[in-house]
């Protein structure tokens, strides 16, 4: 009895020993996973857009504090327009809006800091319209409603490789159309009992080692997904068709800019896969450039640049296991920005 008891003890603490090696080592490689905190962000339901955030809305991303300006967006309030501004609207999705990432270190507020400090008379405003999830369709409809009411010198529209699939308005509007606002990570009003299911949840992406695993499973569920065949060069029919589409929306971007008069650029972030690997037959980045090349379109693609960090550093930019790029990865693309825009702007006019 004692041997079977002792046989146990020790296969209890080894299995122990084992799982916190593996939760040890994962840390060590991978990173520790962010703590989430609420309130989470809020949105409303926007019948041109799909929806937008709630101006003035307090809310977290991650344990960073978020308190957005009067027309709902991240970044200081924004005045009317001043003499001799040039003034830049940054258009994109999560990785604009910074997820994960504190106000200071968002790359539009690094970007208008290092061309404020860089080219007196000219005053700088760079304005983050970035908002979770949205896609190119989105984002035309954003900049239609809210972008050129501010009356932008330049628009940047920052292009993920999920930008391809377009988001269906219509049916997202009519979904949450009867609601004054949702909190967009409970695709729901939260409830206690979503509170505490969420509580939970937090509880298990606490663990290094259980994301791992949830991460390696996703990834075998999710190998025949767009982002995978884009990379790839594997391009279907219906993929072309969201490539066609997603073509017939920058064209749209492009007549706005020549009919307003602002200078457009299409800037393409990179997956953070590419950075550390080379997928020599991929369609995202070439699609694109492609495209801009043909109708003369400035372009500028951000991969060059967080390759040359991670040579430099041996580190990925990346916020653990979340895919977002944290503020090194956001310093990164306001410096590319930076650079790109003193080459093709000789003046704030």
């Amino acid at each position: 009895m004692k041997n079977i008891l002792g046989t146990i003890v020790v296969t209890l603490l080894s299995t122990v020993f084992a799982l916190l090696l593996l939760e040890f080592s994962i840390r060590m490689i991978i990173g520790v996973p962010q703590k989430e905190a609420l309130p989470v962000v809020r949105v409303k339901p926007d019948s041109d857009t799909g929806w937008v955030m709630l101006p003035l809305d307090e809310h977290y991303t991650y344990e960073n504090f978020v308190k957005l300006n009067s027309l709902g967006f991240r970044g200081p309030e924004v005045s009317s327009k001043r003499k001799n501004e040039y003034r830049i609207l940054a258009i994109g999705d999560s990785h604009i809006y910074g997820q994960g990432v504190a106000d200071n270190e968002l790359m539009t507020t690094v970007l208008e800091k290092k061309l404020d400090q860089s080219t007196p008379p000219c005053a700088y405003t760079v304005i983050n319209m970035g908002i979770r999830a949205y896609s190119t369709n989105n984002e035309l409809a954003l900049l239609r409603k809210f972008g050129l009411p501010l009356d932008p010198d330049h628009v940047i529209a920052f292009f993920f490789i999920n930008d391809f699939n377009q988001v269906d308005i219509a049916s997202r509007y009519s979904r949450y159309a009867d609601f004054d606002w949702y909190a967009f990570d409970f695709s729901d009003k939260p409830t206690d009992k979503i509170i505490q299911r969420w509580k939970l949840l937090q509880l298990a992406r606490r663990s290094a080692a259980l994301m791992w695993i949830y991460d390696i499973y996703k990834g075998r569920d999710s190998k025949d997904n767009a982002i995978n065949k884009l990379l790839s060069g594997q391009v279907d029919t219906a993929l072309q068709g969201e490539i066609e589409t997603t073509i017939e929306l920058l064209d749209e971007f492009r007549s706005l800019s020549q009919l307003y008069g602002f200078r457009l650029t299409l800037a393409v972030i990179p997956v953070a896969a590419q950075i550390n690997n080379d997928y020599q037959n991929q369609r995202y980045q070439t699609t694109l450039k492609k495209y801009s090349d043909e109708v003369h379109l400035d372009y500028l693609d951000l991969l060059p640049a967080f390759r040359k960090y991670y040579e430099q550093n041996n580190h990925m930019p990346v916020i653990a296991f979340d895919g977002h790029y944290d503020a090194d990865g956001h310093t990164i693309m306001a410096n590319s920005v930076f650079k790109h825009l003193n080459k093709i702007t000789e003046n704030c006019n």
